[in-house]
């Protein structure tokens, strides 16, 4: 009776395990007007909370240090939205020009393709590659998944909003972290939980410092490159590669790509675009393999299949927001299971060393 009570036991905590996931997953896509804000105001506090510390060391009390802080960042995101906006008002003054030499690249690949084979092609066939690409691409059903995923300009604004209320009251509120919890729990288990904050707070603040260094040096290398090569838009490449450089594994690879696609479109030509894509890959190896190394000094040791499972599982959650948080998440989930009794299996498989 006693085994047959255990097994009953067992799989009943299996089975509510595997539903409380399944809620947590619900929750989190159907809260993302709530949840994805305050996430990504937790993901700003970490990098924009040692700039507070600073300020305060050199006698600026909090809440000026709190608001001179936000008030940096307001102006990087107002400059980020808009370089986005003058690029793409320029891109669109341009693509006539872009869709012509785009044809002339057809026209030619189908000549080569004809000499090749040894095939004529009629008149009419190559007419037909005559076409309104921007008509196309506006009805294309991609482009109308991206417009319905931004939503309104409303939407979008007041998801802005909510992030900078979160994120003012987090880096306002630190202090008083503290303070709630040896109020809120036992002496012991409030150490504890203050440790784990502690050890969380340090590690991530060192992988976001050193990645936006490497992605940094990155940006200003590729822009460079843009520079030298004659790619329109070059500030914009180089900032999406030191955005896009936060994603583990496959942003690197995204970020080299979109530029050689664009010069495809611009020069008119396969040639540039392999030279261009050479360049970029030189760099990104060259930056991947020696240099963030040396500058990252350490790991977050989690383990490589994990994190592209949570790079995978976030990113179809909350989408490329999703894939920039991935790491610190993962990361986050690894230190507190770690120094919880009855989660630290968990910490076990996330990890790569143990």
């Amino acid at each position: 009776m006693s085994e047959r009570t255990n097994s009953s036991f067992t799989f009943l905590n299996f089975s509510m395990g595997i539903i409380v996931t399944f809620l947590l997953v619900w929750i989190l896509v159907i809260g993302r007007t709530i949840i994805l804000p305050f996430m990504v105001a937790l993901f700003m506090t970490f990098i924009l909370d040692p700039v507070v510390e600073f300020l305060m060391r050199i006698k600026v009390p909090r809440s000026l240090a709190v608001i001179f802080t936000m008030l940096i960042a307001f102006i990087f995101i107002y400059l980020f939205g808009l370089l986005v906006y003058s690029n793409v008002q320029e891109f669109l003054v341009q693509f006539p020009t872009y869709e012509d030499r785009l044809a002339n690249l057809l026209y030619s690949s189908v000549n080569s393709i004809e000499h090749f084979i040894g095939k004529d092609i009629s008149p009419d066939m190559l007419k037909n590659l005559n076409i309104n690409w921007l008509d196309a691409l506006q009805g294309m059903s991609l482009a109308s998944n991206i417009v319905s995923g931004l939503g309104s300009f409303f939407s979008f604004f007041m998801r802005f909003l909510l992030m900078i209320v979160f994120l003012a009251y987090m880096l306002a509120g630190k202090p008083n972290l503290k303070r709630k919890l040896c109020a809120a729990f036992p002496e012991t288990q409030a150490v504890s939980m203050e440790e784990m904050i502690d050890a969380a707070t340090e590690k991530i603040q060192k992988y976001l410092g050193a990645k936006t260094l490497v992605s940094f040096i990155t940006a200003f290398i590729s822009l460079i490159i843009f520079w030298s090569f004659g790619v329109d838009f070059a500030v914009f490449w180089a900032f999406i590669i030191f955005l896009f450089n936060y994603i583990p594994n496959i942003g690197s690879i995204i970020a080299s790509l979109l530029p050689v696609i664009f010069s495809i479109l611009q020069f008119g030509s396969f040639a540039p675009a392999f030279w261009l894509l050479f360049a970029l890959g030189i760099l990104q190896f060259l930056m991947g393999n020696l240099l963030e190394p040396r500058i990252m000094g350490y790991s977050l040791d989690l383990s490589p299949i994990m994190v592209i499972l949570s790079l995978i599982f976030w990113g179809y959650i909350w989408g490329v927001a999703g894939m920039l948080l991935s790491v610190p998440i993962l990361a986050t989930v690894a230190i507190c299971t770690e120094r919880i009794d009855g989660l630290r299996f968990v910490s076990v498989f996330l990890k790569g060393n143990y």
